[in-house]
């Protein structure tokens, strides 16, 4: 058996096991698809912030490499505490811009705007003459 088998199958496993304890507690299974988009687009970003961590520490090692301030090996730049820490910084990207939505998503509700229009004040939500703004009359 090759190794790669073998971790998806320990992954399928767990993933099953998880799935399963999932269900015991009364979670819907109508909701793995959604899950599943977010922990790609989770995955996405992970890969964004690895692209760039790679990057800016190779340019940084290049550049203190030619300013002859020293030598830094290239290859620190791809050890898996890079990735780890970019997982890190994706999961908090993410939970940031999720709690943005739903922060916006609540503030169009309080303010009668329909599902996905716009929040932030513009033409549409400019107050009549007469209108009340911030609880007081114009």
């Amino acid at each position: 058996m090759s190794d790669a088998l073998y971790i998806l199958g320990v992954v399928a496993a767990t993933s099953c096991a998880a799935y399963a304890a999932g269900r015991r507690r009364g979670m819907r299974a109508g909701l793995v698809p959604p899950a599943l988009r977010r922990a790609i687009r989770c995955v996405g970003v992970c890969l964004l912030f690895w692209g760039g961590n790679v990057a800016v520490g190779a340019a940084v090692a290049l550049l203190v490499r030619g300013l002859g301030l020293g030598f830094i090996w290239l290859y620190v730049n791809t050890d898996v505490s890079v990735l780890v820490l970019s997982a890190l910084q994706a999961l908090a990207f993410e939970s940031w811009r999720i709690e943005h939505e739903r922060q916006r998503a609540a503030g169009a509700a309080r303010a009668g705007d329909p599902p996905g229009g716009p929040a932030a004040p513009g033409p549409a939500h400019e107050p009549q003459h007469g209108a009340e703004c911030m609880g007081q009359k114009e």
